[in-house]
């Protein structure tokens, strides 16, 4: 496939559904050449040509849009707790989903092996396991996306050896026919979702938070994924916020990580509850060791002073480093995710708070800050699309998938 006819392919895999003469106007080409290229892909079946019915007078224009079934996606989010899956279309949407406990054995084969059965899992829910076309991996530890390796998991002390330096790809290529598999941090997957079905629509230059039991970001920059030179930029959970605060697992002390993440939530919370006269509905909880993030939340939305206060510490921690980083980036958006967003009346505020006093009005006053709870399959569809635009960036892999376009 000649590289005119993968360039508009590419963007009408960008913008679908789009018109021909849109193609033009983007690219640059002429009708007429827009119209040749194109003729190849429907001709191929990897585009496909609608008219809409929308009832107006006249021809409408047709619509162009990707074959959704000329690949079928697996994607992955590893977290220490669970492990999700899904597989979907051409399009990113979600075909099946699977999610498992994960099995925190430090053991590489195991690892392996739980990646291999969560795929086999979600493929054959939908019969495809033979027509798998590409491969994406979210992990929730420190991952190169250039060389796809794992460098550390902080989070998760305990299983962290197992992974650091583990080539995920080189293993998952030896025991699969699947090109391409790639292999990327969680939330710059979950990032990616945000981009194309969530929040973050039709943003250029915005930052996703994602605030769980570890704390990342996604930068994104005139509509693409920042990884920086080493693949890891966005490690915002690491920056320190008290020089005086609890030791992090990265090694320093008082990072947004160890004082705002669930964990640090409810840490806080068991050492107010544990002051025997304070007068807090969450006691109950505390002292039946029920104590969870949700019953936090929703102490504080209910007009627990205890909870509020400890909501509304964890987002002034946020809105200190979010200050940094905006004066750094300057994005037009930034979008709160993870299980911390439920709190977004409480959490808002605090940041906006802080993000007022620290950043420079010129910055602050032309961001939107918002929160955006997609699900927990959020990650495992970012890693996904991640490895759609790998798949559709590359007349390699688009070659490979040419002759199993099923005719719709």
């Amino acid at each position: 496939m000649e590289s005119s006819v993968l360039s508009i392919f590419n963007t009408i895999y960008a913008s679908q559904p789009v018109t021909r003469r849109a193609l033009s106007d983007i690219t640059g080409l002429s009708p007429n050449r827009v119209g040749s290229l194109v003729s190849q892909l429907t001709g191929a079946n990897l585009v496909l040509e609608d008219a809409p019915q929308d009832g107006t007078p006249g021809r409408p224009a047709a619509l162009l849009s990707v074959n959704s079934r000329v690949a079928q996606v697996v994607g992955i989010d590893v977290g220490a707790r669970h492990s999700r899956a899904v597989l979907t279309d051409a399009a990113g949407r979600v075909l099946t989903s699977a999610v498992h406990v994960t099995r925190t054995v430090p053991n590489r084969e195991t690892i392996v092996q739980d990646l291999l059965n969560l795929i086999e899992e979600v493929c054959a829910a939908h019969g495809a396991l033979y027509r798998l076309t590409a491969l994406g991996i979210g992990i929730q530890g420190i991952v190169d996306t250039h060389t796809g390796s794992v460098l550390d998991w902080p989070s998760a002390p305990g299983w962290a050896e197992a992974w650091r330096g583990l080539h995920v790809v080189e293993l998952l290529e030896e025991k699969l026919d699947v090109r391409p598999i790639i292999v990327d941090d969680s939330v710059r997957a979950m990032g990616e979702t945000a981009r194309r079905f969530g929040r973050a629509a039709g943003a250029s230059n915005f930052l996703y938070v994602f605030l769980g039991n570890g704390i990342g970001s996604a930068v994104f920059a005139d509509g693409r994924l920042y990884a920086g030179s080493h693949g890891i930029a966005g490690e915002v959970g690491h920056v320190t916020v008290d020089e005086e605060g609890p030791w992090c697992s990265c090694g320093n002390r008082g990072c947004l990580e160890v004082m705002a993440s669930t964990a640090a939530v409810l840490r806080r919370a068991r050492e107010r509850l544990a002051e025997p006269r304070l007068m807090s509905a969450l006691r109950d909880r505390f002292v039946n060791d029920e104590l969870t993030l949700s019953t936090v939340i929703e102490a504080a939305l209910t007009g627990d002073k205890v909870a509020f206060q400890i909501l509304d510490e964890t987002g002034t921690f946020v809105g200190k480093v979010l200050a940094i980083a905006l004066n750094i980036l300057g994005p037009e958006l930034v979008v709160l995710g993870g299980p911390l967003a439920q709190a977004e009346e409480i959490l808002l505020d605090a940041v906006e708070r802080q993000v007022r006093l620290r950043a420079l009005p010129h910055v602050w006053k032309q961001v939107s800050i918002i929160c955006d709870d997609q699900g927990e399959l959020a990650g495992a569809q970012g890693a996904a699309l991640r490895a759609l635009d790998t798949l559709f960036s590359s007349n390699t892999y688009l070659e490979r998938i040419v002759p199993h376009v099923v005719t719709p």
